[in-house]
């Protein structure tokens, strides 16, 4: 296969601290951040604008929002659930937002108190008030691949949504694997349907590791022409709102694998791992990602 540019947005921010006990200070996040953009991360997820009683590792998302650096190509994004959340964003300054609606109806339900149907008639809400704000979308699909709750989910189900999204005029689209629970073939499949009906909208896929095929289902994704994918530093991650849901594929062993395969990132995989090495003092463990921990040892050679 031919090398591909592959874009990483870095989700370690948002996604991999949203269910830590240790809530991580503001300075620290914003270290962190500055450390990701000197390793070559252009897409950065900051936060998200949720309540902080139901998510409390996020109650500073105003804070890190202002203490973010002015970087020329960078973009953060923050995650938003209702149009209270936009309404905060828009304040907090930022420029790119992230809304999403489940495919399983149980999820939607403990996720944002809604039907699937009624959380399609608040997304495209969101949407045109995010608009209104001059705020650049990217609309996300949760549990496009299966639910811990449902089980299989119906794949047209999630095409309707995927078209429903484009209706709405999202500017980008992401399909999230929230539970880890889709295989490599599924993966192939369905994303070939997505950008068949999506055209030329930019797509990402935002895989979880819970059942050890993440990294599989990315390289079948990169097969099926999907060059954007979420990651998160060391590995970390889960919804607090799934069950069994354990961690995002880790930043520096997908770059390491792209890398080897002749696919470029632009990212310095050992600037990554000091984040992640930084976080396993924080959190007094070792992170699910494999790769931070041998790129400091001598007596290892990295190819």
């Amino acid at each position: 296969m031919e090398g591909k540019k592959i874009i990483i947005e870095e989700q370690g921010l948002r996604d991999g601290m949203q269910t830590l006990a240790v809530v991580v200070p503001v300075e620290k996040k914003l270290a962190y951040i500055s450390q990701l953009i000197a390793a070559g991360v252009k897409r950065i997820q900051v936060a998200s604008f949720v309540h902080p009683k139901l998510v409390p590792q996020m109650a500073d998302a105003e804070a890190v929002c202002a203490g973010l650096p002015s970087e020329p190509g960078v973009v953060f994004s923050g995650l938003v659930l209702n149009l209270k959340g936009i309404e905060r964003a828009a304040k907090a300054g930022l420029k790119h937002v992230s809304i999403s609606l489940s495919a399983s109806d149980t999820h939607s339900r403990k996720n944002t108190n809604k039907s699937i149907e009624d959380a399609k008639v608040a997304f495209a809400e969101m949407v045109k008030v995010a608009q209104q704000e001059k705020i650049t979308v990217r609309g996300g699909i949760q549990c496009a691949f299966g639910c811990r709750y449902e089980g299989k989910i119906e794949e047209l189900l999630v095409y309707d949504l995927v078209q429903h999204h484009i209706n709405c005029g999202v500017d980008e689209l992401a399909l999230a694997d929230s539970t880890g629970m889709g295989n490599p073939t599924q993966i192939h499949r369905m994303m070939q349907i997505v950008k068949a009906i999506s055209a030329d909208m930019p797509i990402a896929l935002h895989l979880h590791n819970t059942e050890n095929k993440g990294y599989a289902n990315l390289l079948a994704a990169i097969d099926a022409g999907i060059y954007q994918f979420d990651t998160a530093f060391g590995g970390l991650g889960g919804c607090p709102f799934i069950q069994g849901a354990t961690g995002n594929i880790a930043t520096e062993d997908t770059v390491h694998m792209l890398h080897q395969m002749g696919h470029t990132t632009g990212i310095d995989i050992h600037k990554v791992a000091w984040v992640s090495k930084d976080m396993e003092k924080q959190l007094g463990m070792p992170l699910p990602g494999l790769i931070y921990s041998l790129l400091d040892r001598a007596d290892i050679k990295m190819i």
